[in-house]
């Protein structure tokens, strides 16, 4: 399929890196004046997690991109891995530009639910997707491009909702595949979303504060705010129809706090990916989406009636 990935960010970087590798013509699209910018290509620096990629995979990546496109260009798939925050934005610049037989798989977190992007495309135009993986761009030595210093996982998260096309779910499925990314494939992928949202939101919130991982993980008292808020948030989506036991990533939340803490510091100190795939939370565009996402819940608790006295007491820490 002949793709076009939306931005050069990290994950539509390594994305595009991965899909291109596999043999896939890809593309990625990028603001008027900056195609310039990567005419070298970029450095990676990959920790890869999928089964027979060396795990350690320093490369550089002949990244091509454009800065203009047009129905005639025959583009198949359009990968839009932008935050939430984003994303009606992106859809209303890129539908225009694509025409009308290109599938948007949208790479991207949601709360607040679909009716907005369903006012911008039919459900038979687009298909819900996340990245296993994410990382952070930092500078590279003097002379040299900026390093991407990330991680690729060996899933990749996908599922349809209704009235979507499951023949072109099976296309992208098929495509990852290629790439040796093993589909994940969710019966409900909204409710997977908002789960995912309520495990990283609180903690993300939390850490906001120090925006370096080693004074957050000294902070008992504001990790067991976090968790506290984490619950809250878990128990909105359960008032939401979410039926949270069937997300086994979520199950720590049962556990006492002490334990949950323990947990938490041990993989964030040694779990490599974790490491990687978290470290664009003190960015400036990672803490636009966090507030998006807070700011939709607050919202979400109040007309549901769920008391979030953790989660608001973490609002201070965000901008």
């Amino acid at each position: 399929m002949k793709t076009l990935i939306v931005g050069t960010g990290v994950i539509g970087a390594i994305y595009g890196w991965a899909l291109s590798e596999a043999g896939v013509a890809v593309t990625h699209y990028v603001r008027p004046g900056k195609a310039q910018q990567f005419a070298q290509g970029i450095s990676l620096d990959v920790l890869d997690e999928r089964k027979g990629h060396p795990a350690s995979n320093i490369t550089h990546y002949n990244i091509r991109c454009v800065e203009e496109a047009c129905p005639a260009d025959g583009y198949e798939l359009v990968i839009v891995p932008v935050n939430a925050n984003q994303l009606l934005d992106a859809l209303q610049a890129l539908i225009p530009c694509v025409g009308e037989k290109a599938t948007f798989l949208l790479f991207t977190s949601n709360w607040v639910g679909m009716d907005e992007i369903d006012a911008l495309l039919p459900r038979e135009r687009y298909l819900m997707g996340y990245a296993d993986g994410g990382g952070t761009i930092r500078a590279g030595e003097k002379g040299s491009h900026p390093l991407y210093w990330a991680n690729l996982g060996a899933e990749v998260h996908l599922g349809a909702l209704e009235g979507q096309d499951t023949v072109k779910l099976a296309q992208v499925r098929a495509l990852f595949e290629k790439a040796d990314m093993q589909p994940d494939m969710q019966s409900n992928f909204l409710h997977w979303l908002w789960i995912h949202n309520a495990s990283a939101v609180g903690f993300a919130a939390g850490y906001a504060r120090y925006g370096e991982i080693k004074p957050f993980l000294r902070d008992g008292a504001l990790m067991k705010t976090c968790v506290q808020a984490t619950r809250e948030l878990v128990q909105l989506c359960e008032k939401r129809g979410v039926d949270w036991k069937q997300y086994p990533a979520v199950s720590f939340i049962s556990w006492p706090d002490w334990l949950v803490i323990t947990m938490m510091r041990l993989m964030w100190t040694t779990n490599k990916s974790m490491q990687r795939y978290t470290a664009h939370a003190a960015s400036a565009g990672s803490l636009r989406e966090m507030r998006y996402h807070f700011d939709a819940m607050l919202e979400s608790a109040k007309a549901s009636g769920v008391a979030t006295p953790a989660l608001r007491s973490l609002e201070q820490y965000l901008p």
